[in-house]
């Protein structure tokens, strides 16, 4: 199981133990904002660029950061689930 690091977790990142759809999304997370540690590659920073500033990574708080990781988180909760299906999106359990 993979640690996640403080700045990828959602604010009821305590469920995790408990919802592994949840922690999943969470570890994806991290690993789409970590795939190469020495280039820019922080999707955050790349969604919320300033077009206004020749786009720009924008600096990121620790609030943006964990809002973004609670959305994450959500999508992996059973109302975020219900959001995803009412949107189309169906999830298909993976065979072993």
């Amino acid at each position: 199981m993979t640690r996640i690091r403080p700045e990828f977790r959602g604010v009821n990142h305590h469920r995790y133990s408990r919802e592994p759809l949840e922690r999943k999304l969470a570890e994806l997370w991290q690993h789409v904002n970590c795939r190469n540690p020495s280039r820019d590659d922080d999707v955050l920073g790349y969604l919320l660029q300033d077009p206004d500033r020749g786009n720009t990574r924008a600096e990121l708080s620790p609030r943006d950061r964990e809002v973004a990781a609670s959305v994450i988180q959500w999508l992996g909760s059973h109302c975020g689930q219900a959001f995803l299906k009412s949107a189309g999106f169906e999830r298909k359990e993976r065979r072993a």
